[in-house]
């Protein structure tokens, strides 16, 4: 998915926010207001991410590589792998809890554990200065090809590309005109806006160097969602939704000498499934 591809949907998620909420009317009294309740989930994603201009900086190197195409990494779906207990933050997974500040705005704070692969084999240019003795990659460029190879550059941040975001989100319930099981179902709307930071464990080799691979604050995130909730009896829930956004990270350690980083920023597009409980802090 290009970067036109995600800025697009990224577009449609702020339409989402801006386009009218319903449910407006007055809910039945046999549906209680949210004001006060708190609910928790968890759930996986799909990702999709713009290409973007790696700056890459080091004690004998300093360039570009343009365009770079990543992807995420999805793991195999087996029960082992996605509901083991030792195994439960391998896939690609969102954690997240929310609370009602009123009947249709809710508090929220989540983790999103996304994956991103520099794709290896992939053409791009190259632009900058390489002087490392005795590297078959020693010289100056200025926007050449060159392709991407384990043994000059590989990065990865799987484990993960970790969002770590505090948001507002209006809900509205679309549901209870409709309703003849009394709170049994209710379907939500919901639309919201988050920001955070950026808290990556990269896997990363440059010029066949060793990664420092080690959680690090590497940079800040901005994006919009919008989804759908069903809730039954008022306790459980599915949540379905879209995510896009900004990332930037100008924060990246990729070896034991602090001093080497690189820095990138990029669009993303997430798919998400969750599931959760409700409770409530208030009658």
């Amino acid at each position: 998915m290009n970067k036109f591809y995600i800025k697009y949907s990224v577009l449609i998620l702020f339409l989402c926010l801006i386009f009218p909420g319903y449910g407006q009317e007055k809910q039945e009294e046999n549906i209680r207001t949210n004001e006060g309740r708190i609910y928790i989930y968890w759930g996986y994603n799909r990702g999709y991410y713009s290409k973007s201009d790696i700056h890459l900086l080091g004690t004998d190197y300093d360039f570009v590589l343009y365009d770079v195409i990543a992807k995420d990494r999805q793991t195999a779906f087996s029960i082992r792998n996605y509901f083991h207990p030792e195994r439960l933050t391998i896939p690609q997974t969102n954690f997240g809890i929310g609370y009602y500040l009123k009947n249709n705005f809710i508090a929220t704070l989540s983790l999103d554990h996304m994956k991103y692969v520099v794709q290896q084999e992939q053409e791009v240019l190259i632009e900058g200065e390489i002087s490392r003795e005795h590297s078959e990659f020693f010289g100056n460029y200025n926007k050449e090809a060159i392709k991407i190879q384990p043994h000059f550059f590989r990065m990865e941040h799987t484990d993960g590309l970790n969002y770590v975001s505090a948001g507002i989100t209006r809900s509205d319930n679309i549901f209870y005109k409709i309703n003849k099981f009394k709170n049994k179902l209710e379907l939500y709307v919901n639309e919201g806006f988050e920001a955070g930071v950026l808290v990556p464990r990269t896997d990363v080799a440059v010029l066949g160097g060793t990664g420092r691979n080690k959680y690090y604050l590497s940079g800040f995130g901005a994006s919009i969602k919008a989804g759908t909730r069903l809730v039954a009896f008022r306790n459980y829930f599915i949540n379905v939704e879209m995510k896009g956004g900004y990332i930037s990270l100008s924060n990246i350690l990729t070896s034991q000498d602090k001093t080497e980083k690189a820095r990138q920023d990029f669009w993303f597009f997430q798919k998400t499934f969750q599931f959760g409980g409700i409770f409530y802090l208030r009658k």
